[in-house]
């Protein structure tokens, strides 16, 4: 095998690593679903992206939406057409990592008053949020008792504030066993191995016939 095809392969390995570490519930068979917006407000929509490593929400209403941290606190504002996050919700440190493993800064104080910093110029958001996906590195009992079948894991509610009156976005999450093979990273790995190879199969057969 050629050092360029190596190299090719681990950083393929690297990638898909990377991607997993974040938001790989999805390969353990995890799937977070939206079920209702309460109450329901024209205009405003929320999904799961990557299985249950993201909530997006989009806000076409015309008014202002107040996603709420982990102890209430503003954590986003959906405003005059952008998104705002505040630096000093615990929300806006934890969500950098897939099981909070973070250390709060000083300036994180859910008790504070916000200080708003925009993240998007657009009035919809993505984030990861440690209230839709399962935050432990083992599985749930029940999961673990029947790998085989599905389950479901529990449900699931962010709260909000749509021009200061409460509003909830609510889910569930569920457990669908994945399917059996070979781990997707090395699937990719497998793939390089195939093209790479055949690659330098077809050099060596034009340099046989030039040198013939």
């Amino acid at each position: 095998m050629s050092r360029a095809l190596l190299c090719a392969i681990l950083a393929a390995l690297a990638v898909c690593s990377a991607a997993a570490a974040h938001g790989g519930g999805g390969a353990l068979g995890f799937r977070s679903t939206v079920t209702r917006i309460t109450p329901a407000a024209p205009g405003l929509s929320a999904r799961v992206l990557d299985y249950d490593d993201q909530l997006q929400v989009r806000n076409e209403t015309g008014r202002t939406l107040v996603i709420l941290g982990y102890e209430g606190e503003p954590y986003l504002a959906f405003r005059d057409g952008r998104v705002y996050r505040n630096a000093r919700s615990p929300a806006s440190y934890l969500n950098e990592d897939r099981f909070a493993r973070i250390v709060l800064p000083e300036e994180a104080n859910p008790k504070a008053p916000p200080r708003w910093e925009q993240v998007a110029p657009r009035q919809t958001f993505a984030w990861h949020d440690h209230r839709i996906h399962w935050m432990r590195t083992t599985l749930p009992p029940t999961v673990q008792a029947a790998r085989d079948k599905p389950h479901h894991v529990f449900a699931w509610t962010i709260p909000a504030r749509l021009d200061g009156k409460p509003l909830a976005i609510s889910g569930t999450l569920d457990y669908e066993p994945p399917p059996s093979g070979v781990p997707t990273p090395l699937v990719v790995a497998l793939g390089l191995v195939v093209v790479g190879g055949g690659a330098a199969a077809l050099l060596r057969r034009r340099r046989l016939r030039r040198g013939g």
